[in-house]
């Protein structure tokens, strides 16, 4: 063969060589300059504030200032805590009731591989429409069971648990929007609830939190024609609520309202409300779920912090942001002052850590506030100790809030769950029993199903020693 035959065959070798070359050094340093920049952005991120500072405070409230909290003591405040999920808002996941079994297309329930029978979401207006339509009860029964599941859920008992047991020092309390207002579905209009019904239980909640020495941040969870579509939100459908001046409206006056009431009635009780989050997990997108939130979604959220200031109120706002850093905006688009701004991490495709706590904060670049203080209002790490000591210390290094999801679950069969602190454990499975039904029980069986649900009669998963450990507590 000649040799002008072979050049062309030794160029595309040589060229080959080079592309594999190029690969190899994208697929090693890459990566590399991935760590180290994420590295120094860490350090320029991580906790910029000397812990010991302290802030001339007499407001009586927590303040923010640039990157931190305070307390009324003008102290350095990190809200570490728990969240009290599926006390107010329902989740069919994580709660001991239902409104009926999953069928097939037979009729027939449908079973898992335990032999435990399969519910669909359960979300809150469907389990309200399940307690109005059940014939065993009275409108007065009803009352008593949200009372005595409430009761049950989360009693004083664990408030002393999160303070001691956990060394923890803050409560998220999701809530949803008829704990508070009234809808009259005739005249498709919104009104307030008495003071007594809509804040008895907020109130009974902060002195508890008062007695243990807890701060409350109180997280709307569920506004009218929903924020995202989520079963959380209140009810599973394409999110109404950013296209209804009604619904706007309506969470608005929402924030109006205990506002007013926090500021101007129960002035003592405010000041253990460290922070008003404002809207759970806005998607602003109505079509899409996973879009987070985007502009769109601020100008509503602007008029809920401004109901909130024209009351004089100089609580903390929290701004919600899903579901990374890069959702959040500059402070003074709006011009919010003493705020803070949340997201929620969960690591669900169980990514190593260290990667995935790298690329949350690379999608931060550009738009962290390096005068705002940053919270995580709602993670999980799952079963790994290490995840969770990782996680941690990623958080304490920044100097961020954090509260994880959640202090108590309920369970189909016989194990607990790294979900939560305590697990209600139903052992249903093999056949035995279904969940209590919200549409057919007796009024008997349904406070039963709410007693069961005590701390007394749960067991602590492995979230609680893992928790432990890292505060130092054993």
């Amino acid at each position: 063969m000649s040799e002008e035959c072979k050049t062309p065959k030794k160029k595309k070798k040589r060229k080959i060589l080079k592309i594999v070359l190029i690969v190899l050094a994208v697929i090693i340093v890459v990566p590399l300059s991935f760590v180290g920049i994420t590295t120094i952005k860490c350090k320029t991120y991580s906790d910029p504030v000397s812990k010991d500072k302290t802030i001339a405070n007499n407001t009586g409230l927590v303040q923010q200032e640039g990157a931190s909290l305070y307390d009324k003591n003008g102290k350095r405040l990190i809200l570490k805590g728990v969240n009290c999920g599926a006390c107010l808002v329902s989740e069919g996941w994580l709660v001991p009731y239902s409104a009926g079994e999953k069928l097939d297309d037979s009729g027939n329930i449908v079973y898992d591989s335990n032999n435990i029978p399969q519910y669909p979401v359960l979300p809150q207006e469907t389990a309200y429409k399940a307690l109005e339509d059940n014939p065993n009860l009275t409108s007065q029964q009803r009352t008593d069971l949200i009372h005595n599941y409430r009761a049950n859920w989360f009693s004083d008992f664990d408030f002393k648990v999160v303070k001691n047991d956990l060394g923890y020092n803050a409560i998220r309390l999701p809530f949803y929007w008829r704990n508070i207002l009234n809808y009259d579905e005739a005249k498709k209009t919104f009104s307030r609830k008495s003071e007594t019904e809509a804040f008895s239980y907020f109130d009974w909640f902060l002195n508890e939190c008062k007695i243990n020495d807890l701060y409350l941040i109180l997280d709307l969870h569920g506004v009218p024609g929903s924020q995202n579509g989520y079963e959380h939100s209140g009810l599973m459908q394409k999110a109404e609520f950013w296209s209804n001046e009604s619904y706007i409206n309506a969470a608005v006056d929402i924030w109006d309202y205990i506002s007013s009431y926090y500021t101007n009635t129960q002035i003592e009780l405010g000041k253990y409300i460290a922070t008003y989050d404002l809207l759970n997990e806005p998607c602003s997108d109505p079509d899409n779920q996973n879009a987070g939130n985007t502009k769109a979604a601020y100008p509503i959220i602007d008029k809920m912090y401004q109901a909130i200031r024209k009351n004089n109120d100089n609580h903390v706002v929290t701004i919600e942001g899903v579901w990374d850093l890069s959702n959040f905006i500059p402070t003074d688009t709006y011009s919010w002052k003493n705020i803070q701004y949340e997201t929620h991490i969960y690591n669900w495709n169980h990514v190593p850590t260290w990667l995935f706590l790298d690329y949350y904060e690379m999608k931060g670049w550009g738009h962290y506030q390096n005068d705002v203080p940053y919270s995580i209002g709602e993670f999980t790490c799952f079963d790994n100790e290490n995840d969770w000591k990782e996680t941690l210390g990623w958080f304490d290094k920044r100097g961020y809030s954090y509260q994880l999801w959640n202090y108590k679950a309920s369970t189909d069969g016989y194990w607990t769950t790294t979900w939560s602190i305590y697990t209600e454990k139903l052992n249903l499975q093999n056949g035995n029993g279904k969940r209590v039904n919200l549409k057919t029980a007796s009024y008997y069986d349904l406070i039963d199903m709410g007693n069961k649900t005590n701390t007394s009669n749960c067991e602590t998963s492995n979230t609680y020693g893992y928790v432990r450990r890292y505060q130092g507590l054993e």
